[in-house]
């Protein structure tokens, strides 16, 4: 496993994992049967067109054509953080060299020179024996589209030093959120009994135990002065 490290501004080290031939190279079979599809798509929209206007029809196949093969690695790789469909599925993406996103300019150079790395047969989804012996010759697996782009191909992963920031700032549960829980449900819990403010008076003598207050004529009936 080779990783490529890259030293940020505020000298914070990231490191990338380099994606390896394997995985590239099935990537570009993914997207070559993308391109075969969009292909059969336009070719069949261009014979429909063609039965009514044959000119047209064929212009617009070839300019759909010329698009496709030419347009497809450029606008995917610039727009889409420098993943393709097959990229997007092997989980790689090209970044530059210093571990940003690629731009416009840096995507262009890469896919023109895919004619080159497509040696001997110059197209621009040739098997890329000139490409392949070239990235096979270098420690990071680049072909000479990423040697002028100055790219590198890399998985989609969570650097080291940001994962670990990540693991650092998430939530610790353990015995402290327990009792935070408890204390919670302790104060939300209602009272069963009543305050002792709203007892009356002899409720509140026989929690003493004095005894209860006798009523009015209890009192007038045992009295002696009572009145006869």
């Amino acid at each position: 496993m080779i990783r490529h490290q890259v030293l940020t501004t505020e000298k914070v080290p990231f490191s990338y994992r380099v994606a390896g031939l394997g995985s590239r190279f099935l990537a570009w079979l993914v997207d070559l049967f993308v391109i075969v599809g969009l292909d059969f798509m336009g070719a069949m929209v261009g014979s429909v067109l063609i039965v009514g206007r044959p000119g047209l029809g064929s212009a617009l196949f070839l300019v759909w054509n010329f698009v496709v093969l030419w347009g497809y690695f450029l606008f995917f790789e610039w727009l889409w953080h420098g993943q393709t469909p097959g990229k997007a599925l092997l989980g790689i993406r090209v970044i530059q060299w210093r571990g940003t996103e690629m731009n416009f300019f840096q995507s262009a150079v890469r896919n023109l020179l895919r004619v080159v790395d497509s040696l001997p047969v110059p197209v621009p989804l040739g098997p890329g024996l000139l490409g392949f012996v070239v990235a096979a010759c270098n420690r990071e697996n680049r072909r000479l589209g990423d040697l002028a782009a100055d790219t590198l191909v890399v998985h989609v992963e969570l650097p080291r030093d940001a994962e670990a920031l990540q693991h650092r700032s998430r939530p610790r549960s353990g015995r402290r959120a327990r009792v935070r829980a408890w204390r919670c449900t302790t104060q939300l819990r209602p009272r069963t009994t009543a305050p002792r403010e709203s007892l009356r008076p002899a409720a509140r003598l026989d929690a003493r135990g004095g005894g209860s207050i006798p009523n009015r004529e209890t009192a007038a009936t045992s009295s002696p002065l009572s009145l006869s």
